[in-house]
């Protein structure tokens, strides 16, 4: 008999130590699972504020390199063909600075505003100076006289708007 009574006594005690544990499991599991889900949606976040700023870093490298190939003296080394006439020479170089415009502009969504307009504005005042450079000059003239009135401009200049942009572009990467 005390055997019987000795495993009622265990078996209720087990219960109760089983029913304790069940309980306190729906009371805290839900603390555990939240303070999981916070984790890792920190972790998440990291890899996202990570991914994003490669992005940043690497659409500031293409408009680096694209101001660069803006520049007039770089965009006419690239087209300086012999033969060709200034007015088939400044289509050339005109397209080809929209070309290079329109694969690059996506970027904006990973800079700054002021970035974008910089980069922008410059493509448009390049645009403007090549198509100007040449109003003298009649269209079948030769390349040599465009390129050197597009020089001549350029050497007038104050200051550099190209080197000014890309010094611009570094410091807000940096910032």
């Amino acid at each position: 008999m005390e055997y019987i009574e000795f495993f009622k006594e265990l078996f209720v005690l087990t219960f109760g130590v089983f029913s304790a544990l069940v309980l306190a499991f729906y009371i805290i599991w839900p603390k555990i699972e939240n303070h999981f889900f916070k984790m890792g949606s920190i972790a998440q976040n990291r890899e996202f504020v990570k991914d994003k700023r490669q992005l940043q870093f690497a659409a500031y490298e293409r408009l680096l390199l694209f101001v660069h190939r803006l520049s007039p003296e770089q965009v006419m080394i690239r087209h300086h063909v012999a033969g060709i006439t200034a007015g088939q020479f400044k289509q050339a170089v005109l397209a080809d600075i929209e070309s290079e415009f329109q694969h690059n502009f996506t970027q904006q969504l990973y800079v700054s505003d002021a970035a974008w307009t910089i980069v922008k504005d410059l493509k448009d005042n390049t645009m403007d100076l090549l198509r100007n450079a040449g109003k003298g000059l009649n269209e079948d003239s030769l390349i040599d006289s465009y390129v050197e009135a597009v020089l001549k401009h350029m050497k007038g200049l104050d200051i550099n708007p190209y080197e000014a942009a890309q010094t611009l572009l570094k410091k807000e990467l940096i910032d």
